[in-house]
């Protein structure tokens, strides 16, 4: 995993986005999410915008909106 410093509920939304996807995916969802979140915090910093910006980018569309209905309550 990415040496990251988790701003927010940040932490809290990546690892509900994990637990929440299918569990045959979960490894690949993991890499890819943190790949994406480590790609955009230049500065080791991840943000929730960040977590969600990564959400939108590596989730299949038809899965989008339920990724962030699920985290929605989270953002701070």
């Amino acid at each position: 995993m990415a040496d990251l410093t988790w701003e927010g509920n940040s932490k809290a939304m990546f690892d509900k986005l994990i637990e929440s996807s299918p569990k045959p995916f979960r490894a690949m969802t993991e890499k890819k999410l943190m790949e994406a979140i480590a790609a955009k915090a230049s500065d080791g910093t991840a943000t929730e915008d960040i977590v969600i910006e990564a959400v939108k980018e590596v989730t299949p569309k038809p899965f989008v909106g339920m990724a962030l209905k699920n985290i929605e309550p989270m953002k701070s």
